[in-house]
């Protein structure tokens, strides 16, 4: 099964793009996560909220194809939607946890958005500054020397 992944900085119009191939007919990936909702987010729309002990048992019955831990909650892609969807959003650490032959079938598209226009972005969710700069931070190091992508869009 071909893949289309999408990764990039926070704020960088990933949910964007998933949803103008959604519009095509794509089918995508709900990602499952620790964090509680920010903002309008809608539980199975956004993300599948679920709780830590719910995370955990999910690991420990090998449910999810991929999982990483960023910023202290944890965020995974099910393996049942590994199996049956054809867009992804992903984290830099992430896609490095693709198994060869899946990688040689994903296209990574890295969406390489202007920090300047992540930043107006995360300002106009409404984000506190310390939050901004801890995530313009963290982004600069998970990017910075990040290469396993097939192409780019950059945008401003």
């Amino acid at each position: 099964m071909k893949r289309i992944i999408l990764v990039g900085p926070s704020c960088a119009g990933k949910s964007f793009i998933r949803q103008k191939f959604a519009e095509k007919g794509y089918t995508y990936d709900v990602s499952y996560t620790t964090r509680p909702p920010r903002g309008s987010e809608v539980d199975g729309v956004d993300y599948k909220f679920i709780s830590r002990v719910n995370f955990q048992d999910m690991v420990n019955f090998d449910l999810f194809y991929e999982w990483i831990e960023f910023g202290g909650y944890k965020y995974g892609t099910g393996l049942k939607e590994w199996q049956t969807s054809d867009i992804f959003i992903m984290e830099s650490d992430g896609i490095k946890h693709l198994k060869p032959q899946d990688r040689k079938e994903s296209v990574i598209i890295y969406v390489n958005t202007s920090r300047i226009t992540c930043l107006r972005r995360m300002e106009e969710r409404g984000w506190d500054k310390v939050k901004i700069m801890e995530r313009i931070k963290t982004d600069a190091e998970k990017f910075k020397d990040f290469s396993d992508y097939d192409f780019t869009i950059s945008s401003e």
